[in-house]
């Protein structure tokens, strides 16, 4: 067990440090209210006031003192040179309204602080504090701030009351459940003008509103970060609700704010705690060309497909019959980044054995602190083009908001995925005979069956999207291009070389077969207007000249947008078209 750090104690620290009773300051034998002369007749060493206090502030001086305890320690230093008779603990204590004890590990507001009766400004940010027990703050307390400390619950302020506090910052503490939201109430702080509740973990949109409601001199709120902000209805139901909020999130509220937003709170029916988020993927270009295929055999065809595949968090209270089968299969997969992806060269399960349905291998994040349920989803795929326009959008409605908001801060990984498919004729049997009308048999051509093998797949790249500014800073859109770079085309699915060279030197002898009149199908001589090439004349086609050619960077087109109702009218709308949708 760590041991307790009280506050009062911290405090005493720095008020030590000012040296208050060393040189320059406090009344030693180097004070003088003028210079006087030894029996000997020599001066002693004495210095006047001014001279000191010059020692004090002088930008040069050593004993100018840079300390953050409070604004005022420059004017209590100048004091004890000033009138060092009159500085004593109980001066000191009246002195200082205003304590700045920031980053020094405090963890207990212990009753010492009571000393400083006429307090009006204690700022405790980036400390270990775990509970607010107002019974041990001043009453003249108008300024409490307490950003990023271990705040998580506010059961202290239960019974207590700071009638002249203003402004309080609880913003970066593990608060957010509805217990903690009843301790918000005008009979603890009646004069409330300004509250932080920043970087929270609320998620009760409606249970928030209802209760900031009752502070009737609230003017400055902040709310970002906190989970309720990724609701469609925020911020329009604050705004709607707190009619004399003049500041949200730093923004001041417009008129017209409030004439978008007029009504929204009389709206019934409202669902406050689904979030809705699109993700769509527009064009990409860049892709490296597929290889050349041997022209010498008609089979194996290998054709390359492309897609875009990403994960994003799963809604737990989804039925899982409702997922397709890779979203069912990877339910319980942990979100993390899969810019380690390898190919996969494994035999896929029965259901993924088709061309559409590649067997991607997921990572997972280290730390379990940060793993979530995630799906996987990805675009339908796509034969190999200069510019492939996927067109592709997701809607994601989740319950979960305090999962998403921690979804969101992770970011989301965008992979380009290659897939090469082989196929092969089917096993041979024989064919059906049919006689004509002369009463000959003849065998009856039936379509080549194609047996395909499982797709091989690859990561052509992952890119990080940072979608930390839809918590922190409330933005509902995100609209950027991918760059995945210049793609290698040499580490792509090559043909083998030894293949592709038997296969020129047997096209050659085919050629001087054909010559000399050798029947066989493929050793024909060419007949006029056709090239005598055929791999050469392949090397000509548009696929050929995209790998010969500069290769451009590979991007991909990408577009978040979270939903929000910008107006009581798009609100209205919405709960209309849901109970119809519901209805049928």
């Amino acid at each position: 067990m760590k041991p307790t750090r009280p506050l009062s104690t911290a405090i005493e620290n720095q008020l030590r440090s000012l040296c208050l009773s060393d040189f320059p300051c406090g009344k030693g034998r180097w004070w003088s209210s003028g210079l006087q002369e030894s029996s000997g007749g020599e001066k002693p060493d004495t210095e006047e006031p001014s001279a000191l206090i010059d020692l004090l502030t002088c930008s040069q001086s050593p004993w100018k003192h840079e300390g953050s305890l409070s604004p005022q320690v420059t004017a209590l230093r100048e004091l004890s040179v000033r009138m060092p008779e009159c500085l004593n603990d109980h001066f000191i204590y009246s002195f200082l309204t205003s304590l700045r004890v920031v980053g020094q590990r405090v963890s207990v507001i212990d009753e010492g602080v009571l000393r400083f009766s006429g307090l009006e400004e204690l700022i405790l940010c980036v400390n270990g504090i775990s509970d607010i027990p107002l019974k041990h703050l001043p009453t003249s307390l108008q300024v409490l701030e307490l950003y990023a400390n271990k705040l998580s619950s506010l059961r202290g302020a239960s019974g207590q009351r700071l009638p002249s506090l203003h402004h309080l910052g609880l913003g970066c503490n593990p608060l957010g459940s509805l217990e903690d939201l009843q301790y918000l109430s005008s009979a603890i702080w009646p004069g409330l003008v300004s509250l932080d509740l920043s970087e929270c973990g609320f998620g009760s949109l409606g249970t928030m509103v209802a209760c900031l409601a009752g502070l009737s001199r609230l003017r400055v709120l902040s709310l970002e970060g906190n989970p309720l902000v990724l609701s469609p209805a925020y911020p329009g139901l604050v705004i709607d609700s707190l009619p004399r909020l003049q500041y949200l999130d730093g923004a001041g509220v417009t008129p017209d704010d409030r004439n978008a937003f007029k009504g929204m709170a009389a709206l019934k029916g409202l669902v406050l705690g689904v979030a809705v988020v699109r993700v769509c993927v527009g064009a990409m270009r860049g892709a490296p060309p597929p290889p050349l295929q041997n022209t010498s055999a008609e089979f194996p065809l290998v054709n390359y497909n492309y897609r875009i595949s990403y994960h994003f968090l799963s809604n737990q209270g989804d039925s899982p019959a409702l997922a397709s089968s890779d979203q069912a299969r990877e339910h319980d997969v942990t979100y993390g980044s899969p810019q380690n992806e390898e190919m996969h060269h494994g035999k896929p399960a029965a259901a993924d054995n088709m061309p559409d349905k590649p067997n991607i291998p997921l990572t997972s994040t280290a730390d379990a602190k940060y793993s979530l349920p995630v799906l996987r989803h990805s675009s339908p795929a796509q034969p190999w083009a200069e510019e492939m326009e996927l067109s592709h959008c997701d809607v994601h409605r989740l319950q979960d908001l305090s999962g998403l908001k921690s979804f969101l801060l992770q970011g989301l990984w965008l992979s380009v995925l290659e897939e090469k498919v082989t196929s092969w004729p089917a096993t041979e049997t024989p064919g059906a005979k049919s006689v004509d009308k002369k009463g000959s048999a003849k065998d009856k051509k039936k379509k080549v069956e194609l047996v395909h093998d499982p797709p091989v797949c690859r990561s052509l790249g992952s890119a990080h999207v940072q979608l930390r500014d839809m918590v922190a800073h409330n933005q509902h859109q995100l609209h950027t291009l991918c760059d995945y770079g210049v793609i290698d085309t040499a580490s792509g699915p090559q043909p083998p070389q030894e293949l592709t060279k038997k296969g020129k030197d047997e096209k050659k002898k085919e050629e001087k077969k054909g010559k000399q009149g050798d029947a066989k199908g493929k050793g024909k001589g060419n007949k006029e207007g056709e090239p005598e090439h055929p791999a050469e004349e392949a090397a000509g086609s548009p696929v050929a000249k995209g790998a010969g050619s500069l290769q451009p960077p590979l991007t991909v087109e990408l577009s978040i947008q979270l939903e929000k109702w910008l107006s009581t009218a798009q609100a209205a709308h919405t709960l209309t078209h849901t109970a119809a949708h519901t209805t049928e």
